[in-house]
């Protein structure tokens, strides 16, 4: 019993130094870094870092509370470092040791980071605040050139001025990370998008301009297609159920050439962004479009041709029946050209074709053999007669 006492008495007086001097340090170094946040703290708040930072930037950043808690857990691993130290628990350490020290060398890297990314956002954020007060006039310029109230033209320059201005910021603050797993791939990825700008602004103003060129090419279209009277043309022609009662011709033939101006600077714009398939894509459409559009001119112009034909000849009772055979020929005719010129399925529209003619020349030969029977007897009678007189 007496040699188990000594052997605990010995270990416990080879331990209890480490011990008491590990429990000295931890509660030493807790309570200094306590004071060193408080004190840090206190610096910060009288530096007055967030209220300055966010009068600049317009918005509410915690930089003092992420920097304070930087520290404090710094400081404190350091801490818990050495209490294991003094508990001679080397071997354990030598992972959290290699750990803290590659935390140590990223450190510098990490707030070299921090700060060109909070200087920059800072600086980006004064110039768009700076660009949107001044820029209010844009606001009144877009209204004048025709676009919506819900496009606030200053606003969106403001955002390209901060996109343009933090990221290459950006680029820079990751690049002081110096740690190539995550810094190149991000740099490229960046750099990528900062190559692809110029292009994405180029698009813009390509789509922007024709939008306003469009408005106002369109809104002269429209005054100039009233003036000449267009607007009665639907009615004449029979298609006024086609637009519709509050809607006019002359808008709506604005309205059509808007729809190519703007998808004509769709494909310029997709064009610009190297963005071939869509491009092809737009420029088929395109092309489609207008060949629509031509067969529904063609439609239009021979349904009044057909309509003034029907008119023209039922005005006597004893020709309705040839009118409404001259409506059915020309609607026929013009729509085989109408579709042939849409380039839908143009053997489906020849045979059609070739079907309307032929019904029409059977109507005809019908209507004549049996509403004309005696009278073409009477004629074959007279002409074999002088025949057999010649003789």
């Amino acid at each position: 019993m007496r040699g188990f006492l000594d052997a605990f008495m010995e270990t416990l007086g080879q331990y209890l130094p480490s011990v008491l001097g590990a429990l000295i340090i931890l509660i030493g170094g807790w309570f200094l870094v306590m004071c060193v946040r408080k004190l840090f703290v206190r610096l910060l708040k009288k530096l007055r870092l967030d209220e300055r930072i966010s009068q600049k930037s317009g918005q509410e950043l915690n930089v003092e509370g992420l920097l304070a808690g930087l520290v404090y857990y710094v400081l404190l691993l350091f801490v818990l470092l050495l209490t294991l130290e003094a508990l001679g628990v080397s071997g354990v350490l030598d992972p959290v040791k290699e750990m803290f020290s590659s935390f140590m060398n990223i450190l510098p890297n990490l707030l070299a980071a921090i700060l060109i990314g909070v200087v920059g956002y800072v600086i980006a954020k004064i110039l768009a605040n700076a660009i949107l007060v001044v820029g209010k006039g844009l606001d009144e310029l877009a209204s004048r050139a025709g676009l919506t109230d819900k496009i606030q033209l200053a606003r969106l320059v403001s955002q390209i001025v901060f996109v343009l201005i933090f990221v290459p910021v950006l680029i820079s603050a990751i690049g002081a990370l110096k740690i190539e797993v995550i810094s190149v791939p991000a740099t490229e990825m960046l750099g990528i998008l900062m190559a692809a700008i110029p292009d994405i602004l180029a698009a813009a103003i390509i789509l922007a301009v024709a939008y306003v060129v469009g408005r106002f090419v369109t809104n002269i279209l429209a005054e100039l297609l009233k003036n000449l009277g267009a607007d009665a043309l639907p009615e004449k022609i029979g298609a006024r159920q086609l637009l519709g009662a509050d809607r006019s011709f002359s808008r709506f033939c604005a309205a059509v050439a808007f729809f190519f101006i703007m998808l004509a600077a769709t494909v310029s714009a997709a064009e610009k962004l190297s963005i071939g398939l869509l491009a092809g894509a737009l420029d088929d459409l395109l092309s489609f479009a207008g060949q629509i559009a031509l067969g529904m001119v063609i439609l239009a112009v021979g349904n009044y041709l057909a309509t003034l034909a029907y008119n023209a000849l039922s005005r006597h009772p004893d020709n309705l029946n040839l009118a409404k055979i001259a409506r059915l020929a020309i609607l026929g005719l013009v729509l085989a050209m109408g579709l042939k010129a849409m380039g839908i399925a143009d053997d489906i529209v020849n045979l059609a074709f070739g079907l309307t003619l032929g019904s029409v020349a059977v109507a005809v030969a019908l209507s004549f053999g049996l509403g004309g029977r005696e009278a073409a007897g009477r004629q074959m009678e007279y002409w074999l007669g002088r025949l057999r007189k010649e003789k």
